[in-house]
């Protein structure tokens, strides 16, 4: 963004806004999931309501149980579900979450956040993709352009709305979304993806799979993807299309009878148009990484499971006089669970995270950080110990214990129960303490006014800090409960509630030009989500859900920056609600909707809209797949996100895709 253009900005909003806004601009064992030739074969969901339920999920415990017996309130989305829909990216399938607010920022940013406080920079999610944390140190989110994979290789999303913090850590305050992929001895055939439309120009993915030995297996995957750039409301085009690419693979071992070995890797590849926070100019967005893992699982003798992993992780952004961020990443983390009685099973472990950045400095970037460059490392360990009290009755205590470089020492306690009040009907209550510890954006970012004026009515030449080193941990408590209830064989309810109580949530007091970080806001929210699952024939299936979040933020202790709490009760919708259809009207056609109403959002005066997305397929021949996908059907163009009169809208859109599988 040209400098130009900063008093402007400032004067309008705060610092953290403005810095947030171009950082994040632009945007394990698996149930095999269904093959492609029998995604259409008349029986529409090949998941009955009770195999729904039975659905074995890791999310909640560390440890596989069924859906039915998570004490959270967790929603999974299947690779089938996701393949129907036709959505082209992570973040868009997350749309059919209940109780996520997901909204696009530009063409192909995303503000996602789960029970208030979204933003292009969100920072209360924890997200992992096969076990590795995908969130950035810089402002603990994720760079949702950089967020991808081969689609169809996805097994589920498992998401859990409300605090995983006792066994995921810091920033896991408002939710955890794990996304968990195929192993590669599910994924031998050669697959290729293809689409072109009128938003999403064009993309192709291809991934094919080959056997290595008796016991071990590999998949490779490639991804390309070319976006058009969206427009404002007065029709003229912002600049903010791109492309990117990708690549990958995955290797999975049976090393032995006890042990499995699971090796995977990407890099990736993006150049993007951004257009500034304050102005329509655009600046290029440059964005490449790559990551290499390893997980390795022993069964023991006795019962006693034993899993390792390992993961380093490579980024670089750079956008032309704006910021510049170079980050290596290497996590260890090991675990062990073991029944100690018939009734009492204890999961316990150990971590360590190292992160060091190379960030821009004055006067080349407008956006820096003081130092700039800096190693964060964090070291963890958990305990979980769950309780069999009665044959209905399973109670789980536990607490993350974890040391950061910011605010040192943090503890972040958990206690659920589950009640199998019928057999029908499961009652679960959860307690628990989380923390968003401060990030680098927190902590050291400052603005360069450029000499000999600097920034008129803003700061003189040189450096002005607006991190606070000194700043505390976010706090949450947080009260939930739900109610699982299989009503009959063809309908089933999902209720979950919450009432949280934030503290020590950031602010930015006005005892300099352009502010400063404290933590002088405190928060409450309450409220729920509700889910219903009707398998009205073989051939159809409806799921409704609603959402509703009250959330409430105000200055304390002396605190006076009424503009942010404002902000934060503004940015996310009081309501949503959605309803599904999924029908196979012949054996070899396929149609799926998804009807979506977002309430309005107050702080940036986005209007409450209704969408519909559609997709019908045509099964030419066992292997192949002819689709055809419209979104955001009801309405020309509109806004989801963001300031006028420079915000991205969304278009009407339609696109053509081919799903073709080979031997």
């Amino acid at each position: 963004m040209p400098l130009g253009h900063w008093p402007s900005a400032f004067s309008r909003g705060t610092f953290a806004a403005l810095a947030a806004a171009m950082i994040a601009a632009p945007g394990v064992a698996s149930a095999d999931a269904l093959p492609l030739q029998t995604a259409a074969s008349g029986d529409l969901t090949q998941l009955s309501l009770e195999d729904l339920l039975n659905i074995e999920v890791t999310s909640v415990s560390k440890r596989a149980e069924p859906l039915s017996d998570a004490a959270a309130a967790i929603t999974v989305l299947t690779g089938e579900e996701i393949r129907r829909s036709g959505v082209r990216s992570i973040a868009e399938a997350l749309r059919m979450v209940p109780g996520l607010d997901v909204a696009r920022t530009s063409a192909q940013g995303y503000a996602v956040s789960a029970r208030g406080f979204n933003s292009s920079s969100a920072d209360k999610l924890e997200i992992l993709l096969d076990g590795r944390s995908v969130y950035t140190p810089l402002f603990s989110g994720v760079f949702w352009d950089s967020l991808d994979t081969f689609l169809p290789d996805i097994d589920r999303i498992e998401v859990i709305r409300g605090p995983g913090a006792a066994l995921w850590g810091a920033n896991a305050v408002n939710g955890v979304i794990n996304i968990v992929t195929r192993s590669s001895e599910q994924t031998q055939d050669t697959r290729i993806i293809a689409s072109g439309g009128l938003e999403q120009r064009g993309a192709v993915g291809v991934r094919s799979g080959t056997r290595l030995g008796d016991q071990a297996w590999l998949r490779l995957y490639g991804i390309a993807k070319e976006i058009d750039r969206s427009r404002r409301a007065d029709n003229t085009e912002v600049e903010d299309g791109g492309r990117h690419q990708q690549f990958g693979f995955r290797s999975d071992w049976n090393v032995s009878t006890q042990d499995q070995l699971t090796i995977s890797g990407d890099y990736y590849g993006g150049e993007f148009r951004a257009n500034g926070a304050a102005s329509a100019a655009a600046v290029g967005l440059d964005v490449n990484g790559g990551n290499l893992g390893a997980h390795w699982t022993h069964s023991g003798s006795h019962g006693v499971q034993t899993s390792a992993q390992m993961y380093y992780d490579h980024s670089e952004r750079r956008q032309p006089t704006t910021y510049a961020e170079t980050r290596d990443t290497l996590s260890l983390e090991m675990q062990q669970g073991r029944a100690l009685t018939s009734s009492q099973y204890l999961l316990y472990g150990a971590g360590f995270r190292t992160s060091s950045d190379q960030t821009g400095a004055a006067p080349d970037y407008a956006v820096v950080w003081d130092p700039s460059d800096r190693t964060l490392r964090t070291y963890s360990a958990f305990i979980q110990d769950q309780i069999t009290l009665s044959p209905t009755t399973v109670l789980t205590l536990g607490s993350k214990f974890e040391h950061n470089d910011f605010t040192g020492f943090e503890y972040q306690p958990n206690l659920r129960l589950g009640w199998h009040a019928a057999a029908d009907v499961f009652v679960w209550s959860s307690l628990a303490r989380a923390v968003r510890t401060p990030n680098r954006l927190d902590s050291d970012v400052a603005l360069y006014c450029p000499p000999p004026d600097g920034i008129p009515g803003i700061c003189g030449p040189g450096l002005i800090r607006v991190g606070n080193p000194n700043l505390d941990a976010e706090q949450l408590l947080a009260l939930d409960g739900g109610l699982r209830w299989t009503v009959s064989q063809a309908v089933s309810m999902d209720l979950a509630l919450f009432a949280n109580r934030y503290s020590r949530l950031k602010s930015t007091e006005r005892d300099t030009p352009v502010g400063r970080y404290a933590n002088l806001l405190e928060g409450k929210s309450f409220g729920g989500e509700l889910s219903l699952n009707w398998q009205v024939a073989e051939d159809v299936r409806i799921q409704a859900s609603y959402s509703n979040l009250n959330l409430n933020v105000d200055p304390y202790h002396g605190g006076t920056d009424a503009q942010t709490a404002a902000q934060w009760e503004g940015t996310s919708p009081q309501h949503q609600a959605g309803l599904r259809l999924s029908w196979d009207p012949h054996p070899d056609w396929t149609v799926n909707s998804f009807l979506r109403y977002v309430g309005q959002l107050d702080a940036y005066d986005v209007p409450a809209y209704t969408e519909l997305s559609l997709r019908t397929a045509w099964r030419l021949r066992p292997n192949l797949e002819l689709g055809l996908v419209g979104d955001n059907l009801l309405s020309d163009q509109h806004a989801e996100f963001g300031n006028a009169p420079n915000r991205s809208e969304l278009e009407r859109d339609l696109m053509l895709t081919l799903d073709w599988t080979l031997p």
